[in-house]
């Protein structure tokens, strides 16, 4: 239906738009930190230093909280585009 269409168009036009702010969040760099930090926390030592080690587990959770938060927002995305595509399957203006 032209209804459907004209909602997975305007949906799909948001993809830059998630992509561009991937890119200004630095998710890649984001990810390779987490993954850096996280080895950091394996080290021996590691836990001798108190204020140190609260440091690192913090920056590593404010970390995860960022990409969680894209990951979840790339999630809808994806759920509203399928909800879409079954909703013009079933020719259905209710879902």
């Amino acid at each position: 239906m032209i209804q459907f269409e004209e909602l997975m168009l305007s949906l799909q036009a948001l993809k830059p738009e998630i992509d561009d702010l991937s890119d200004a969040l630095g998710m890649k760099s984001m990810l390779s930190e987490i993954q850096q930090l996280e080895l950091r926390a394996t080290e021996p030592g590691f836990w001798d230093d108190v204020e140190k080690s609260q440091q690192v587990l913090q920056k590593t959770g404010a970390l995860k909280g960022k990409v969680e938060a894209y990951n979840t927002l790339v999630s809808k995305y994806e759920d509203a585009q399928a909800l879409i595509e079954l909703a013009n399957e079933e020719e259905d203006l209710s879902k």
